[in-house]
């Protein structure tokens, strides 16, 4: 769309070039809440040349809305995810997007993930049975392992109908690996086939993501399609084609995306979970008695969650303060008009949701968690796109299901068994990562009643 050059648009201001990489050595995330801050929480900061900083959820959401129509992917940091991910769902646009999004909706939609509610319990059950021998020697031990285990082990079966059990440590290393260069290195994008020590450190890994999932493809294709879920999807379309390597190609990249997209933001917001209840342990009482206090026998039914409204409020309120996606990059096709701020053509903008759920205007005390934000009139009362932990619009998380699924099983299933008891005054230390997570939080367990 035109701009007509004689309208007057609010002002944007923000840091130079040498101001904005001052703190480069910061985590992203804290790097832009700095600046937020700096700012007086402006809806818009200008970051230099580099990217136009979105404060504001009201900014936020039409923007998301107007999502890939008059913004795209082509940022310096949508390319660096897509020569992770390839051309799978969370990189595709147009008429490939609209398709993959088509044949996933399915898997990925709240009767398909919770059809497998019953294999989800048996192998969170599996990784936490192991506890047993912590709680018996009061071992101390990293809970953001074991979710990363517990997290692998439930994709593995559910998605893929495998069992990742021999593959956790190297799953763990590729993801990790593949995922830090998308936050790695200065605010441009350096070609693929520029032979850098990181690009070539991702072909290897890439490389190790095939021998993985290349015999799972075979396996599959030799059986006929009984299960609903998403390799059964995926080497489905291939046994309608002709199998070639354009098409094995798609289909390998979008099993590495749902493996990491499955993966790796429930290790993250279960592992952000534990942390913050380690700083706030008389929440964990409060959990004991609401997740102890359901029948003998309970059946969990697609619908399971009104049933632990208290346990709903801590998981929503650690999600606002420690949104998984702290952060999402578009840039924009044209220049435009979003609420009397200009956007110019070309220009990269990042949407903290970060510091959207910390913003003070928003938010009362936004840096103290209190999970009766999300209770009663205090939920009710707040407009829905002020919390957006999976995004907003078409282009939403398409596991938001999937993911809150398996958090809550987690937590419901670890304080049925075992009293929790994590070290306290731990230092939050975030992983270089696109995503929000601890490197490091040590607890223990004791078995419930001993």
């Amino acid at each position: 769309m035109k701009l007509e050059s004689h309208k007057e648009y609010k002002t944007i201001s923000g840091p130079s070039f040498f101001s904005f990489i001052k703190h480069f050595q910061l985590h992203p995330v804290f790097q832009l809440q700095r600046i937020m801050k700096d700012y007086n929480y402006d809806d818009i900061v200008r970051c230099s040349s580099f990217l136009y900083l979105i404060n504001s959820p009201d900014i936020a959401r039409l923007i998301l809305n107007r999502d890939q129509k008059k913004f795209n992917q082509d940022d310096f940091v949508g390319k660096r995810t897509k020569t992770v991910f390839g051309k799978g769902l969370v990189t595709s646009q147009g008429e490939m997007w609209r398709n993959e999004r088509k044949l996933l909706n399915p898997i990925f939609n709240s009767h398909g993930v919770h059809s497998f509610m019953k294999e989800t319990i048996c192998e969170i059950d599996k990784v936490i049975d192991r506890w047993d021998s912590f709680a018996k020697n009061k071992v101390v031990f990293d809970w953001v392992d074991e979710m990363g285990s517990l997290a692998i082990m439930v994709t593995g079966k559910v998605l893929f109908d495998c069992n990742f059990e021999s593959n956790v440590k190297e799953i763990k290393e590729v993801v990790n690996g593949g995922t830090s260069y998308i936050v790695n290195g200065l605010p441009f994008f350096i070609p693929y086939w520029i032979p850098t020590f990181s690009h070539l450190k991702l072909r290897k890994i890439n490389k190790r993501i095939d021998t993985i999932f290349n015999p799972i493809i075979d396996e599959r294709l030799k059986k006929l399609n009984d299960r609903n879920d998403l390799s059964g999807a995926l080497t489905s379309m291939l046994k309608k084609s002709n199998n070639s390597k354009q098409k094995r190609r798609l289909v390998l990249d979008e099993m590495k995306t749902m493996l990491s997209g499955a993966y790796f933001p429930v290790a993250s917001c279960l592992s952000m979970i534990w942390y913050i209840l380690g700083k706030n342990p008389e929440y964990i009482t409060k959990l004991n008695v609401e997740i102890r206090n359901t029948p003998k026998g309970y059946i969990f039914t697609e619908h399971f969650y009104k049933d632990f409204p208290f346990t709903t409020s801590v998981v929503y309120e650690s999600m606002r303060l420690f949104p998984v996606a702290f952060s999402i990059w578009r840039k924009s096709k044209v220049s435009q008009e979003i609420d009397m701020y200009k956007i110019p053509k070309g220009k990269t903008v990042c949407i903290s949701l970060f510091n959207i759920h910390r913003n003070p205007k928003f938010w009362k005390d936004p840096e103290i968690f209190d999970p009766s934000r999300f209770q009663g009139e205090n939920l009710n009362n707040r407009p829905k796109h002020h919390f957006m932990p999976f995004g907003w619009g078409n282009r939403k998380c398409i596991g938001d299901y999937y993911a809150l699924m398996v958090v809550f099983l987690t937590l419901i299933r670890v304080f049925k068994k075992f009293d929790i008891d994590i070290i306290p005054n731990q230092k939050l230390i975030i992983k270089k990562a696109p995503l929000i997570s601890p490197k490091k939080v040590y607890g223990k367990v004791s078995l419930v009643g001993e």
